[in-house]
């Protein structure tokens, strides 16, 4: 799965035009009140998944291809109070339109000393396990890592005209790993210390980068 950056454009915007549409020839005088509720219904049950569609596009979807968990984790899981994932680095341009952010521990994290093993509060629910299904992933498949230091709540303006843009999230701050995997390449950006012993097997990490 290759980094598309008008992704999101391609699947919103047809999608927003056929509800134009429908709408148009759904609401019309003499047309029968039940198809009024089964386009309303319709556009309830869509938008929710076009939603969760294009959240797993950020990479956990072309994770799952390659590394979906064959078998139940019985280990214990560690509530990640924020994490990343993206097609693209961190420090892409792109990075902050295209990133999915788990907060509030909607993220779990467990780590043992073949894989790192992620999955969601939304995981275990039949539909939405399509979208988010639990991963497996090998310290093998990560090529490189490195350390940086999360920027924290706030943000400056970045484009012009905008007056004030604020990112608040307490929990993105101090040292976080990211991880690039390949076959494809997906950037995860966890929290050094949730990783625990997991930084050791990471390529291209220093322990001092760890520790300063």
């Amino acid at each position: 799965m290759k980094y598309d950056p008008n992704r999101n454009a391609k699947v919103i915007i047809p999608l927003a035009l056929a509800a134009w549409l429908g709408g148009m020839v759904v609401f019309r005088e003499g047309v029968p009140v039940v198809f009024e509720v089964v386009y309303v219904a319709a556009f309830a049950i869509a938008v929710p998944v076009v939603v969760f569609y294009l959240i797993g596009e950020a990479g956990w979807r072309a994770l799952a291809k390659r590394y979906r968990a064959s078998v139940l984790f019985a280990g214990t899981w560690t509530l990640c109070p924020t994490g990343q994932m993206a097609m693209v680095s961190v420090d892409h341009p792109e990075f902050p339109k295209v990133k999915m952010r788990f907060v509030g521990g909607s993220l779990r994290v467990a780590t043992t000393a073949d894989a790192l093993h992620l999955t969601t509060m939304v995981s275990g629910l039949p539909v939405l396990r399509w979208f988010f299904p639990t991963l497996q992933i090998p310290w093998a498949a990560v090529s490189k890592a490195h350390a940086f230091e999360a920027p924290g709540w706030f943000r400056p303006a970045s484009e012009p005209g905008t007056l004030l843009q604020v990112a608040y999230d307490p929990n993105y701050t101090g040292k976080f790993i990211e991880m690039e995997v390949r076959d494809p390449p997906v950037f995860i950006q966890l929290p050094a210390e949730i990783l625990g012993e997991g930084v050791l097997r990471l390529p291209g990490l220093a322990t001092e980068e760890i520790r300063k």
